[in-house]
């Protein structure tokens, strides 16, 4: 596995994961977590499941290192990761200023709402997690797809090889699937990120 440095949660590290019932939030928190916990850090979940059996909202507080308190205040979150746009819009109110804000979506969040992002300087980066799933012929994992684009980030301060041993740990006869899925989206954030760099001067 992969040596985290000792610093790397000496603060808490505040993620609120958002989605619809049947998007997979729970399995994608624990996935979180239990990496979180194999490499000895604190951590306490917390998850509000709204008619979640018929597609409603859920919503699970993740707090990496810190104190005991179950829930994530309003304007304290580092990370929002949301599997459907509508469940980011609602949620936005938990990301901190300077937060960090990943939605599956094939387009980025209303216009609308980004003179409020831009003032709170919250970064906002939509992928379509759904969509690769989809190609992948497990439309099931977006979730995973969704957290290996994440980890591209940095967004979870959780190193790539500490999640495939948990995914090896936890998924059981979805584990391979589940590899596949973060590998791609792991892959398709590390691309975005390269493509997102400018061009030298002598290249241009």
């Amino acid at each position: 596995m992969t040596t985290v440095p000792q610093n790397s949660f000496c603060e808490e590290h505040k993620i609120v994961i958002t989605g619809i019932g049947g998007q997979g939030i729970v399995f994608l928190t624990r996935l979180l977590s239990q990496t979180a916990v194999n490499l000895g850090y604190p951590v306490v979940v917390s998850e509000t499941h709204g008619m979640s059996q018929r597609g409603g909202s859920v919503i699970s507080h993740l707090k990496i290192g810190g104190n005991e308190a179950p829930l994530i205040q309003r304007g304290s979150a580092d990370v929002l990761i949301a599997l459907d746009a509508n469940e980011a819009m609602q949620n936005l109110d938990f990301v901190r200023r300077g937060g960090t804000v990943f939605v599956s979506s094939n387009e980025e969040l209303h216009p609308d709402l980004l003179p409020h992002l831009e003032r709170l300087n919250i970064r906002t980066l939509h992928f379509p997690a759904s969509a690769i799933a989809v190609e992948l012929g497990s439309p099931e994992t977006a979730n995973i797809v969704m957290a290996g684009f994440v980890c591209a980030y940095d967004g979870l301060n959780l190193p790539l090889e500490d999640l495939q041993a948990t995914i090896k740990q936890i998924a059981g006869k979805r584990a391979e699937g589940n590899l596949k899925a973060l590998a791609a989206g792991f892959q398709a954030g590390k691309k975005k990120i390269e493509d997102s760099q400018p061009l030298p001067e002598n290249s241009r």
